[in-house]
This record gives structure tokens, sequence and C-alpha cells, in this order.
């Protein structure tokens, strides 16, 4: 389990910079690394549908509805950073590939969902999780090459550095996309227009 200060020690490691004792401390190294933690991390984990921060609930509708198009509107959880699914089955595609109106079973707007389905209404969506401990270790990996790519600029003024960081953090989501394929179990995808229209 790695925590704050070992993920930013690892950033740092990776541009040749001393290391810090904490996040809080008056470092150059710990002043940038504070600055950015909150917001690398929320943007790496919406980036990919990492497996621990991925969470079930269920939505109850919340007043008024919506004014036209959609008859439920549900309140996102608090720590929402991304949809992963909405109930669970697909929805199911239609047998032509011209469209004249909106016909999309839900969309997000400002901190809502809205839905043609009713409500309780089941998600899986990505979580903000702010505990580094609950962090996976390829996470890590990819966050800290994240870090030290965001931070080579101030930290370095070294654009080679900072081509390096951003060849680590590549090889970082190649290595963790490659290992949650392969934890992945097989999962079926709905027919297109394409099949259905050979029915």
């Amino acid at each position: 389990m790695a925590s704050q200060v070992e993920i930013c020690n690892r950033a740092v490691t990776k541009l040749g910079a001393a290391r810090i004792t904490s996040i809080t401390e008056n470092s150059k190294p710990a002043r940038v690394m504070n600055a950015l933690w909150d917001t690398v991390r929320k943007a790496e984990l919406r980036r990919r549908i990492w497996k621990f921060a991925t969470a079930r609930t269920t939505l109850p509708a919340v007043s008024p509805a919506p004014a036209w198009g959609y008859n439920t509107a549900c309140q996102l959880p608090s720590d929402f950073l991304r949809l992963v699914q909405v109930n669970d089955t697909f929805a199911v595609p239609g047998l032509t590939d011209y469209r004249d109106q909106d016909d999309s079973a839900y969309v997000l707007e400002g901190s809502q969902i809205l839905t043609i389905y009713n409500a309780p209404l089941k998600i899986r969506y990505i979580q903000d999780v702010t505990d580094a401990g609950l962090f996976d270790p390829l996470f890590v990996e990819v966050f800290a090459s994240k870090l030290a790519y965001e931070a080579a600029e101030e930290i370095t003024q070294s654009l080679s550095k900072k081509q390096q960081a951003g060849e680590d953090y590549k090889q970082a989501l190649r290595d963790a996309t490659l290992t949650g394929a392969v934890e992945r179990a097989p999962q079926g995808f709905p027919d297109d227009s394409w099949m259905l229209i050979r029915l």
C-alpha cells in the first residue's frame, strides 16, 4: 500500500529531484506536488475504468422531473467522477444509422443524470478515491509518472526530463491496460445495426 508521500517521492525521483518527507514541507518539490496532487489524481481516475475505484449504487429520483426529453432525474453521488454503466442491460441499437432526434437513454447534466428509466436507477461509476492506500500498484505508477510529467518544467526546467517522464507515463498506461485486459472476465457486446439488419 502506497502513501501520498511515497507516490510523490516516486515522481520526484523520476525527475532526479530531492525526496520529500511531507507534502506540506517548505521545499519546491513538495509545493509542486501539493499543488498538482488533487487535480492530477482526479484526472487519472477519470481517464480509465480502474477496478479499485469502481463502485455500484442505486439512485432515487429527485424533484423536479426534467422539463422535457426525459422522465426521471437522479442526483449523482458526491464522489462521482465518471459513469461506467446504467442499469444492467445494453441500450438496444436502432436498425438505422439515421437519427432525426436524440434517442439516448440517459444524459449527464450538471450534477444529475437524466434518464428514460424509472428510479431507483442502478449505476456503476468511478469514484473519487482519496486514500492512497487503496490505490492499485499499477495506478500508483501511472499517477507518479503523470505527476513527474506535470511537475518536470517547474522542478527541473529540463525538456529531456519532461520527455522521459512522458514516456514513463505512456509505458505505465500500457502496462495497466494490458493487466486489466488479462484480469477482466469475458464480456459480451451488443449487436450493432449492421448485424441486426442481417437477421
